[in-house]
């Protein structure tokens, strides 16, 4: 049933522009029609124009038209309540024919109508649905006198379901008190973004994710306007561009809003909402402010009480959010008709704004004023404070709107452009705006303008290799930072700080600096800075190796930080190395190279310096890619890519010492796996210079003798891990250190002891988060796990993890022997001795002992016995 009377209500009024009548079954509202089933009393739909009210309630009634009396108003005529009502109920099937014969239509009476249907209907058991549609087009007198009298009639068998636009039109007060009414506002019938995509698949509508996003932000779900959205997308020449500004590009839109709801408004409701259309949300006094008189928060708040074009919260629901079409609509006319005005109105807001101590929506407005002066005035005067709340992205738009000459006059402008691009991670431009705040320094600046100036160099140093002097504890200008009386100041001085102590190794020191920022930050209620620390504080576990507490930390810098201030302020580029490198330690190298390549996406904007932090992010990318690689069975490039990593980092670096102990491990443990003796060597001579006296540079000296079976040397070179002589700069070395003893202990026959070892490598594993040292184990080790399989205690299901990591094929495969090798190998299984098998193959006793140290190396064997066994496993014994 429609407004007319007919069978197939339309979600548009067809008065103005013929919009098609999408079926029933397209548009299907289940998740309504099921709370409509669950009311057992009255129903009121409450919502503007084209919410689709008339559509839910045909797909909730279709198939019942039995006991269905629908009533609707004339448009043709002047409609009547009373009349329109016992002509539905006389045309309901439900209802016995002549059984309202005693009312005249002329002019029936509520109480004589009641009393009779109730009569009529109490014997057949039979329960009548009244729909009255368009509730507000009937006179306000019989609404007064009818619709109380259904609403609280006791015992009647009739469902009473109200669908209007206007809320003023019913009053449910009595009915909602005793719960007897469900009441559905635009709220509830507004499509969710689910069924906005539905919606446009069944449409055939092939747009992407964002542009469906875009299309729910700006119509809130409004029904009506979404489909004839989807309709224009779909009939647009290239369904990829973007959606655009609805209310201003869409034209059969913008007629549609005009038509059925803002030529209905008063002169006064189009001037408030016109005048306060520059805002998103408002309060009264500020709606006052922009319309030019006292009556427009109350304008407002009728339409938000009457016409549902406006919400309204807060203390005295006197904070107002005009829908958002309506707004759009509002500002499209003024930007089409009145420029000046709308930049004026723009200008009021901005200053409103920024009295009221809300700098960014200041210096929003000021934006859409396009006035340099005014942009730049509140950039002075806020610019620090917007970027410390991570505000880059606007601070950035502002700066690019000024002419140059208008920066070139302002040091503090020019300096807080330094720090937007420093925090951006683009020191190339932030170095151009220092040196343009140099220029034209004054004698005597203010002194937080001194203060801004000093972190700006200080931060940029470590992007140019210059950090060793920027310490904001060592130098004139930064040492005053800490004490700064801005704390967004003070939280930055202390990041520089940590930094600076990450870097000379002084770890403790640095967390100590991290905890304090922390907790500045939070007593600020600044989460921005809040994720920074997290980030710095991931930034430390990472440098230690402790990949678990690391990714911890970067769980909670990403809760922080929104996904709009993550791509364009801290986290960017370094949240995404983290993530790879997390992922090839954690060994997953498909998505080590994904994260990697997105980093590396952004590495373009770190500078060029071979020092700075850009050079440490690019070393450990090649380092992560090219291993990763490795990982994924393609060897073809890597160990030139670790090469190139590695050739990248000087004693002088940044983080020269943990890069260097991360790459040298990697690097080294991959040369010997695929034979490349020599450039093992390369890279352990190269970390004799970098990383001397450290744990690391003793598992690389111990794993060259281990490979060869010469296991008293490679035992006597871990010797100073475990007296404490020496120490490794990061934590999972140990796991690396566990890994190469197990397997000794295996192949010289101690399998208690190799157990136990392995048992402290799975410990270890899972504390820091990382497997791959296991993941890539010698065969035995694997062996040992899948023997010990089901003994593991806490740590099975790693040991799971890595069994299904090694492939059937690795299982089994056979290392290979050189010829000599096997000539030697097949005399094993004899009972003769080394010196019996020399003179065999006329051979030195010793050559006999090397080949046999070798082959006991590649059968993964400790003894003789061990050997022959592995030879008839692999098949190299028939």
């Amino acid at each position: 049933m429609d407004d007319q009377g007919g069978t197939g209500p339309d979600l548009l009024s067809p008065q103005l522009i013929a919009v098609s009548r999408p079926p029933l079954d397209l548009l299907a509202r289940s998740r309504l029609v099921s709370k409509l089933d669950a009311a057992a009393d009255a129903v009121l739909l409450c919502a503007p124009a084209g919410y689709g009210k008339t559509v839910l309630l045909s797909q909730w009634l279709g198939g019942q038209g039995h006991n269905v009396a629908w009533v609707s108003p004339d448009r043709a005529a002047r409609p009547s309540l009373g009349p329109a009502i016992l002509r539905a109920l006389r045309n309901c099937p439900a209802i016995p024919d002549g059984a309202l014969r005693r009312l005249t239509e002329s002019s029936p009476n509520a109480p004589d109508v009641l009393d009779l249907l109730a009569e009529q209907l109490t014997t057949s058991a039979c329960t009548i649905r009244l729909v009255i549609d368009g509730v507000e087009r009937f006179p306000a007198h019989e609404r007064e006198q009818w619709l109380p009298a259904l609403l609280n009639q006791a015992g009647l068998p009739v469902q009473l379901v109200l669908a209007t636009r206007d809320s003023t039109a019913v009053d449910p007060g009595r009915a909602r008190l005793n719960g007897r009414i469900l009441e559905l506002r635009s709220s509830d019938l507004a499509f969710s973004l689910d069924e906005i995509n539905a919606l446009a698949a069944k449409t055939i509508t092939l747009l992407g994710t964002p542009q469906l996003g875009e299309v729910f932000r700006q119509t809130a779900g409004w029904p009506a306007c979404v489909v004839l959205a989807l309709r224009t997308l779909r009939e647009a020449a290239d369904p990829e561009r973007p959606v655009g500004d609805l209310a201003a590009n869409n034209r059969e839109l913008a007629e549609y809003l005009d038509h059925e709801i803002l030529r209905n408004l008063t002169p006064a409701e189009r001037s408030v909402l016109s005048s306060t259309s520059v805002c998103r949300v408002l309060v009264a006094a500020q709606a006052n402010d922009l319309a030019g008189h006292r009556d427009a928060g109350n304008v407002l708040a009728v339409l938000a009480d009457q016409r549902d074009l406006v919400e309204s919260a807060g203390s005295g629901r006197k904070v107002f959010l005009v829908r958002p079409l309506i707004r759009a609509c509002f500002r499209a006319e003024l930007a089409r008709r009145e420029p000046e005005e709308l930049a004026r109105l723009n200008r009021i807001a901005a200053r409103w704004h920024e009295q009221g101590g809300e700098p960014e929506a200041a210096l929003r407005h000021a934006l859409d004023t396009a006035d340099p002066r005014l942009i730049g005035d509140i950039l002075e005067r806020h610019g620090a404070t917007l970027l410390g709340a991570g505000g880059v992205t606007r601070v950035r738009r502002a700066i690019a709107s000024l002419p140059d000459s208008h920066l070139a006059a302002s040091p503090r402008l020019c300096v807080v452009a330094a720090l937007a691009h420093v925090e951006s991670r683009q020191p190339t431009t932030a170095a151009r705006y220092l040196a343009a705040a140099h220029r034209n320094w004054v004698d005597d600046p203010p002194s937080d303008l001194r203060e801004l100036r000093a972190l700006a160099e200080a931060r940029l140093s470590w992007f140019s290799g210059e950090w060793e002097n920027q310490d904001p504890k060592t130098t004139t200008d930064d040492a005053a930072l800490p004490y700064s009386p801005l704390s967004d100041v003070r939280i930055e001085a202390r990041m520089v700080s940590l930094t600076a102590a990450v870097a000379e190794l002084q770890y403790g020191a640095a967390e100590n600096e991290a905890s304090e920022a922390l907790i500045e930050a939070t007593e600020a209620g600044n989460s921005y800075l809040a994720g920074k620390v997290y980030l710095k504080l991931a930034g430390i576990a990472s440098m230690q190796g402790q990949l678990r507490r690391a990714g911890e930390f970067l769980r909670q810098a990403e809760e922080k930080l929104s996904a709009q201030v993550w791509t364009a302020g801290a986290g960017r580029s370094v949240g995404a190395l983290m993530h790879a490198s997390a992922a090839l330690l954690g060994a997953e190298p498909a998505m080590a190279l994904k994260c990697a390549a997105t980093a590396t996406a952004e590495l373009g904007q770190l500078g060029s310096s071979s020092k700075g932090v850009g050079a440490a992010m690019r070393a450990t990318l090649e380092l992560v890619t090219a291993c990763a690689h490795l990982d994924s069975g393609d060897r073809r490039h890597s160990l030139d890519g670790m090469r190139q990593a590695r050739l990248r980092i000087g004693q002088d670096h940044l983080f020269a010492q943990p890069m260097a102990a991360f790459i040298a491990v990697i690097e080294h443990t991959a040369a010997l796996s695929l034979g490349h003796a020599e450039r093992a060597r390369e890279v352990l001579e190269w970390a004799e210079e970098l990383i001397p006296g450290t744990g690391e540079l003793c598992l690389l000296r111990a794993q060259g003798p281990a490979g060869i079976s010469r296991f008293d040397a490679a035992a006597e070179r871990l010797r100073p891990l475990h007296t404490g002589m020496v120490a490794p700069l990061l934590d999972w070395t140990w796991l690396h250190v566990h890994v190469l003893e197990c397997s000794m202990a295996i192949r010289t026959g101690r399998r208690t002891l190799a157990g136990k070892l392995l048992d402290d490598a799975l410990g270890k594993a899972e504390d820091l988060g990382v497997i791959r040292p296991l993941a890539i184990a010698p065969q035995e080790i694997i062996d040992l796990l899948v023997e010990r399989a089901g003994a593991h205690g806490p740590h099975e299901e790693l040991a799971k993890r890595l069994m299904a990591l090694r492939s059937p094929a690795d299982a089994r495969r056979a290392p290979l022997l050189t010829p000599r090798e096997r000539e030697v190998l097949t005399l094993l299984p004899s009972h003769l001795s080394q010196e019996q098998i020399a003179a065999e193959l006329h051979l030195s006793v010793n050559t006999v002992k090397t080949h046999l140290r070798i082959i006991y190396s590649k059968l993964g064997a400790g003894t003789r016995h061990d050997a022959v066994a592995a030879a008839y496993k692999f098949g190299h014994l028939p």
